[in-house]
Order: structure tokens, then sequence, then C-alpha cells
């Protein structure tokens, strides 16, 4: 359920006062147990339970006996709160860099029913049992100040960074103590939450020598698991990738996600066909997820011979033939509600090369395609056909799509005699597993994410 502004500034203003009764147990508790009588390693030792020495400091023995009762009980039911919290951040946090590709989409998987990350769970288990074998205090107690205090050194830095970055975001709620500085506000109160925070870290590794390598080797792993695999899935390192929401369950995983859909654009009567299959793909996604923001990418590609270098002049008719075919796509692409339809024209040796790169590098869920005109020759190579069914009615460059793209492939219906069945312009429709007949007919290929990158040679329609 979303916050509004009054609810968000309602429980900033909760969190705050809650504040107030920790300030008022530690004076009752220096009140009642001056530091002077803690004793360490005695019968009077109160350094590791404080309360109960609080407790013990009541003069009626009847009294004392039954806080210590009462604070066995709130000590336990507080373990198993803050074992609940601990569980449930670290699930968003491994949710959330799953769905980011910055770990392996299996390890975030969600659970078909509950649609809790059941193997993130299972990992922060027995991280937990592991750790607990030495029962070593201190050490817990060092690495966790180690990751408390650089992840609050790094939420105050991101905070100031994206009031420059985007100074003009709405922001349902905004700190007070903000200084005005060039194009973005300097929130003071982050400012000395980060200088705080980065004081305490550098603290803990130099007192800590437990925390300080057992916390480095951690994060030192979490930075190799990370290039590992965004090098693996040729995904890259520095920008940001997605993937649905659906895609991290088992249910999400057997249906395609199609938020972001390349189209190569021929200059064709069946462009119009393509791009309308598109966005209609785009549109059931939005009215399944409930949200906008489907990209159709629709792209342009020029055949550079190899006689030329890649980067030789295109002919302006060549250009505009392009453009022309571009603004007439994005045109139709856009007549269906929540979708967004970018151009571009890219280079490439030969047109299949072109699509599968490009589609790599945006990083989409889905490829719609038109196949080649069927050839009218027959009787083989011999004599001018093609061998086979199948690359008779699949050309070269559908052929290197299907094998080599990362994502699924949608094929449309060729025009031409060979295919008297289906008239030019319909699409080739086949039931897919859920046995919806209004979705085209694809071939899986692998499933990519939904990539920032900016389009190459962008058309302005």
């Amino acid at each position: 359920m979303a916050v509004g502004r009054k609810g968000l500034k309602r429980l900033v203003v909760a969190r705050l006062l809650a504040f107030i009764p920790y300030v008022g147990i530690a004076l009752v508790a220096v009140s009642a147990l001056p530091l002077g009588n803690l004793r360490s390693g005695g019968p009077d030792d109160y350094v590791d339970a404080p309360m109960l020495g609080v407790a013990a400091a009541f003069p009626q023995h009847w009294l004392a006996d039954a806080l210590r009762i009462l604070i066995g009980l709130s000590a336990f039911a507080i373990l198993v709160i803050a074992c609940n919290a601990a569980m449930l951040g670290l699930s968003r946090l491994g949710y959330s860099l799953a769905l980011n590709r910055q770990i392996p989409s299996a390890v975030g998987r969600l659970h078909p029913a509950r649609a809790t990350p059941v193997v993130i769970i299972a990992i922060g288990a027995l991280l937990a049992i592991l750790l607990l074998i030495p029962a070593d205090v201190e050490f817990l107690a060092s690495i966790y100040a180690f990751g408390a205090t650089i992840s609050f050194t790094i939420v105050h830095l991101s905070v100031i960074r994206l009031r420059w970055r985007e100074p003009d975001r709405d922001r349902p709620f905004k700190i007070p103590l903000n200084v005005r500085i060039g194009r973005g506000d300097l929130p003071v109160t982050a400012a000395l939450g980060a200088v705080l925070s980065c004081a305490s870290f550098v603290a803990v590794i130099t007192l800590h020598g437990d925390g300080r390598w057992a916390g480095a080797g951690w994060m030192t792993f979490g930075i190799v698991l990370y290039v590992v695999y965004r090098k693996s899935a040729g995904k890259p390192i520095l920008k940001r990738v997605t993937i649905p929401e659906r895609a991290l369950t088992r249910r999400g995983a057997a249906a395609a996600e199609f938020g972001s859909i390349l189209v190569p654009v021929l200059g064709r009567p069946l462009d119009d066909d393509i791009m309308q299959t598109a966005g209609r793909l785009s549109a059931e996604e939005n009215e399944d997820a409930g949200e906008g923001g489907a990209v159709i990418e629709a792209v342009w590609v020029f055949e550079v011979p190899m006689a030329l270098p890649l980067d030789a002049r295109i002919p302006d008719e060549d250009l505009k033939r392009a453009r022309k075919a571009l603004q007439r796509a994005k045109a139709v692409g856009e007549e269906y509600e929540g979708v967004e339809v970018a151009t571009a024209t890219v280079r490439a040796r030969s047109t299949g090369e072109g699509i599968v790169r490009e589609a790599k590098r945006r990083g989409v869920e889905a490829i719609v395609l038109a196949a080649e005109e069927p050839t009218r020759m027959r009787g083989g190579p011999l004599l001018g056909g093609k061998r086979g069914l199948y690359d008779t009615f699949v050309g070269r460059t559908t052929r290197y799509v299907v094998h080599k793209a990362p994502c699924r492939v949608i094929l449309t219906a060729p025009p031409g005699d060979a295919a008297p069945a289906l008239p030019h312009h319909v699409t080739k429709f086949a039931p897919p597993p859920t046995g919806d007949p209004t979705r085209p007919a694809e071939v899986a290929a692998g499933n990519g994410g939904i990539s920032d990158a900016d389009a190459a040679e962008p058309t302005h329609a």
C-alpha cells in the first residue's frame, strides 16, 4: 500500500520520537546502577545485562524478582522481533539485488505462492548458524558494527548525491535544514550523519581486527561475485540493468514478460503489423503489471559493406528513408496506451549481427522480427533454391537472430504465396503453454533485462 505525504511525515516523526524511551531507559539505568558499581566477572556482574542490574537495585525483593522474569520474557520477545526484522531486511535487500541483476536471479527467486525470497532466507539462516558456532560475542558485535557503519555512511552519501543528480525529483518528505549549493540542496543532517558514520567506521576497522578482516573479506567476495556475474551475463558493470518482478517467480518465468521489446524496422508494409504486435504485447504487460513504462526499441540497421569502414558516411537518401520509417513506427507503436517508442539507427556488417548486438546492449526482453519473404525457387541448391523446409521459410537474418539472440524472438508471418493460409497482414499465432490464443508464436532463446543504455545514433521523429 502506498504511503502519502502526510503519512510519510507522520512515520518519520514517530521514528524520531522513538528515541525518547531509549534515552529515558539509559538515564534510569545510570541513576539506579552507577557505572562505578558495575562488576566484571563477579556475582554482581551486570556489564552484559544492565537491565537486570536495574531490577536488582529495587529494595523490594518480590518486585526485583518479578522484574527479572519480566525482563527475561521481554528480552526473548525482542530477540524474536529483531531476528524477524533482520530477515526482512535481508529479504528486501536480496530481492532488490536480484531485481537489478546484481546477483544471479536464481538466488533471488521468489516462492511461487508466498512471494518470499526463499533462497536468500535459507542462505541467511545458514550463515547465522555458522556465525553462532564460535560463540564469540565480541566478534559478532564487531562485524555487525562494520556493516552498520559502512551502510549508514553509504546511505547518507547517496541522499546527498541524489540532491544534485535529481534535484527536481518529487520528494513526498524532505528533511529540514537544507543549504542551497548550485543546482542542488545539501541536507545538513545527511552531511553530519555521513561524517559521524564514517568516523565510526574508521574506529571499528582500527580497533577491531576480527571485524576488519571479516568485513573486508565479505565485501571483496560480494564485489567479485557482482563483476563475474555481470561479465558472464554480458551486462555492463556500471549501468543499471533490471528485470520484471514476475521474472523472479516460477510462474513468471514460465510466462513472457515484455516490458522492453526490440523491433527492427525495414521500411516495408509489414512494419506496421510488427509494431502493432509489439504494441499489443507491451500494452498487455502494462495492464498485467498495473503500471506504465513499457518501451519499444525501434531500430533501423544500416548494413555497411566490408570494403568501407564501419563509420562511413551514410547517403542522405538512405538516412531520409530510415527516419521516415522510424517516424511511422513510432506513430504506430505509441497508439497503444502506456507504450513509449524509442527510435535509433545503428551500423553493422550484417542485419542479423546488428539486431543481436543491440538486443544484448539494451537488455531487451523480446525481439519482434519479420521473417524474410520465402523463396520461390524450388529444387534445392543446385537449382538456386534453399536446402530443406526450415531454410525455405526462414532466411539468413532470421536464422542468425534466432540462434544468437539473448532473449525471446517473436516471428511474424512472411507475405507471399508460400503461406496461403495466412494473409500478409496477419501475425502468425500459436497457443502458448497457458492456452492463450492471443500471443504470437515465439522462439525462446534466453531471458534479458531492461537496460537504461542510451540508443546509438538516435533519430528525432
